[in-house]
């Protein structure tokens, strides 16, 4: 995270960042960040596909509704979820009616804050962006931000979950290339020659490169009388570290979950959430954390920018397939709650049956 000028009430400057995660490849350290991270984690990638995805299902409702239905959010929410924050430039006609909503570059935009004042500026820096660079009022850009700072300029920084979870992407990685490691030394195990008497490193040499150009290539060993030839496995039945290391993939899943604050099984481990609850209880679980947790980071800033009569049409998310409608409405009828023809009219609106 890069500051600029004094960390003050009166006057302060933040560029918001990706989180950063130091993840081992090939032996040694590098240094990851953003998209680098999801990618490199399949568990994460999950988590961040699936909450994104869930959440572009939800359509708007209210004021500006057609404008919000129009505009693709799927950028906007990774980003969310990747950086802890996204941002949103609000474009308006002449006549000062909203025309739509661009989703900015988090590294393009600088946030500031003078005497209680936020401005947003905001630079085009690869130039093909679809909006110009410049200084933007608080009441021009939407700022969406997950876990924000509690004074000064880091009320309008967000933190990603992803932050959280440093320690288990390491180990993560570990265990996945070393379960990587393991798998190609069962497969190809190095061979142990023992040599019937003892001799010097050089006369070793050449016995093992002999023995090579001997064997390259072949499925049979030769040798003789002096040389015993037997195979090393790095995971026999007296070795779990395979069982060992497939447990902490599955840890590294709960934790990722955890983080994210949703059902283990959404992103890919049964085992947790089978154990405690039924598949509503875990559908019910995952729409509640979307809603409350990302859904109305989104729905509050557009209420404040845009229209406070903004709402949520959760249909789509909630039942995809109209399945509990058709319950609902046969239900309602049974009881006599509903006449036929009404219930004929709502699933025509809805669009299950054709009018």
């Amino acid at each position: 995270m890069a500051f600029f000028g004094n960390k003050t009430e009166k006057r302060s400057s933040v560029s918001p960042s990706n989180p950063v995660i130091f993840v081992p490849s090939n032996g040694f350290t590098i240094v990851t960040a953003g998209e680098q991270v999801v990618n490199a984690v399949p568990a994460l990638q999950s988590a961040v596909s699936v909450i994104s995805n869930s959440m572009a299902s939800v359509q708007f409702t209210g004021g500006q509704q057609k404008v919000l239905n129009r505009v693709n959010f799927t950028t906007t929410y990774r980003d969310l979820l990747i950086n802890g924050q996204s941002f949103m430039l609000i474009k308006k006609s002449s006549n000062g009616i909203i025309t739509d909503l661009v989703p900015v570059n988090n590294s393009d935009v600088t946030i500031n804050l003078n005497r209680g004042v936020v401005t947003y500026t905001i630079n085009n820096t690869s130039g093909d962006s679809p909006y110009s660079s410049g200084i933007y009022d608080e009441n021009e850009v939407l700022n969406f931000v997950l876990n924000p700072g509690l004074s000064d300029i880091e009320r309008y920084v967000g933190h990603s979950p992803i932050e959280s979870l440093k320690t288990t992407l390491l180990l993560n990685r570990l265990a996945q290339e070393q379960i990587k490691v393991q798998l190609q030394q069962s497969i190809q195990p190095k061979l142990l020659l023992k040599l019937g008497a003892d001799t010097n490193d050089e006369v070793k040499a050449k016995i093992k490169q002999q023995f090579l150009n001997d064997n390259n290539n072949s499925s049979a060993i030769i040798t003789d009388s002096k040389l015993d030839v037997s195979k090393l496995f790095t995971n026999d039945s007296n070795n779990d570290n395979l069982l060992n290391l497939s447990k902490q993939l599955s840890i590294s899943v709960d934790e990722i979950a955890t983080a994210f604050n949703v059902p283990s099984s959404k992103i890919g481990s049964q085992q947790t959430d089978d154990a405690q609850s039924s598949v509503q209880q875990i559908q019910e679980i995952f729409f509640d954390s979307l809603i409350h947790n990302y859904l109305n980071v989104i729905i509050n800033e557009l209420k404040t920018k845009v229209n406070d009569s903004i709402n949520l049409d959760l249909t789509e998310l909630v039942d995809y397939d109209n399945s509990k409608l058709i319950q609902q409405t046969i239900d309602l009828v049974g009881a006599g709650i509903v006449p036929t023809e009404e219930a004929y009219k709502i699933l025509v609106k809805r669009g299950v049956l054709n009018g």
